[in-house]
Formats: structure tokens, sequence, C-alpha cells
């Protein structure tokens, strides 16, 4: 919520030091894009890292065990304060969260904003007169955006459950398996997952192996994503969506 408020707050405010045109007309109707598209993404950047703390509350939150006597945090506050307590200040915004935080807050915006762009100005297809090709290019882009993006928020999300205290305090104990030995960084922590979690899970029988085509079981990088069959089918069904009112509504002009 407070990440709603405050974007579109800096990003005017950027605009309007700038002397750029206002931020509420869509990039796609701008002829020159680059400033209006460089502050967007600057607001997204600094807003995205100056509130990245909530975010690590939260992820230590959801992720903490159940039972109230294995529970490391009580509450929002409580988290704050004894991360700050055990781990240092440098914590909530340094330390391994700081470079993807910082790539996931660039890549987020710079997707999600420039897929109409790309598809207006390089495919040269218009949703009004190619509702069909336009729902499906935006379809594709989504996906490469997916295909991108989620390594990025699962090494995040990763990194941001690794505790190291500098004054120990009682043991966080999650609901999901972590690692013990804590990664390193960013690039260390994808090395590490490819290496420790690609391919087929050991545990499934041989002729399950030899059955299982994922390109991303096969190409060693499954562990890099999590819940990309859920994110897929959504695309799908909102192209689905998208696809069938774009018939009735050419029915309609029937």
């Amino acid at each position: 919520m407070m990440h709603l408020f405050a974007q579109p707050t800096l990003e005017a405010t950027l605009n309007d030091t700038f002397d750029l045109y206002d931020d509420t007309i869509p990039l796609v109707h701008l002829d020159r894009v680059g400033p209006n598209f460089a502050t967007m993404v600057a607001s997204h950047v600094v807003v995205g890292f100056v509130l990245s703390p909530l975010e690590l509350i939260r992820t230590r939150l959801v992720v903490q065990a159940n039972s109230p006597a294995h529970r490391k945090y009580s509450g929002l506050f409580n988290c704050l304060t004894t991360i700050i307590a055990e781990e240092g200040v440098s914590a909530l915004w340094g330390g391994v969260n700081l470079v993807p935080t910082l790539v996931y807050h660039i890549l987020t915006p710079l997707f999600t904003n420039s897929i109409p762009l790309v598809i207006d100005r390089v495919f040269n297809i218009n949703s009004a007169d190619s509702p069909f090709l336009y729902n499906f290019a935006e379809l594709a882009l989504n996906t490469l955006d997916l295909l991108i993006r989620l390594p990025v928020e699962t090494v995040r999300k990763r990194l941001q459950l690794q505790i190291q205290a500098k004054i120990p305090g009682k043991r966080y104990e999650t609901v999901v398996e972590t690692r013990k030995r804590p990664y390193v960084g960013m690039i260390d922590a994808i090395y590490r997952i490819i290496h420790e979690e690609g391919g087929l899970n050991k545990r499934l029988s041989k002729k399950t192996k030899e059955n299982e085509s994922a390109w991303y079981s096969n190409w060693k990088v499954r562990g890099l994503y999590t819940g990309l069959g859920m994110h897929l089918t959504t695309n799908m069904a909102m192209f689905v969506i998208g696809a069938v009112t774009n018939l009735q509504d050419e029915g309609d002009d029937w």
C-alpha cells in the first residue's frame, strides 16, 4: 500500500523537476519515452529500496514456523527490533539483500511498462485493429518477463530468510526447508541452487525421470523456477479470457 502511494508521488516529483510530460499519460502515447521511462524506473528503485525492510519482515513472518512455541518473531515490530538487535541496522537495507532488491525493483517496472511499447512500436500491432495478435504478443512477452524475473524473486526470498546474526538469538524455524549454510550473495545463490537443486528430484522413480521432459529440469534450473507452472497457467488463463472477450465484442459489432 505504501509503495502504491509513494512511487507515483516520487515519479510525479521527478517529472516536475525535469519538466517532463505528466506521468498520467501512458508511455505508449509519448513521442520520446526515454526520460519518462527513466524517472519511472528510478522512482520504483528508490521506493523499493526504502521500503525493502518491510518486504524482509513480511517474508520472515510468513515463512516462520506456525507453532507459537517455535516462532522467533511475535509480530512486525518485534521482527524489526530483533533484526536490528541481532543483525544490525545494515541488515535491513544492505548485506546480501541489497543487490537482489535493486535488480528486482529495476526489472519489475522495466518489463511491465515496456511490454505495451514493444508490441506497439517494434511489432507494430494495434490492440484495436488486431486484438488477438496483440493478446498473443502480450502473452509471449509476459512469459519472457516471468522467465527472467522468477529466478531473481526466488533468490531474493532465499536470501531474505538468511539470518547472519552478530548476536545469536532464538533459532529461526521455518515451514519450508532452508539451506543450512548461508549463501554469500546473489550469484552464489544462483550457482548453489542450480548445482544442488537443479535437475530431477532424486526421490522420483526411474520411469518417472525418463518421462520427465520439462526444460527447466533438463537445463538444471528447476530450483530457480518454483511455481512456474502456476504462473504460466495464470498467464494462459488471462490470454483465453482476453480472446473470448474480443470475440464477444466482434459478435456485438455484427
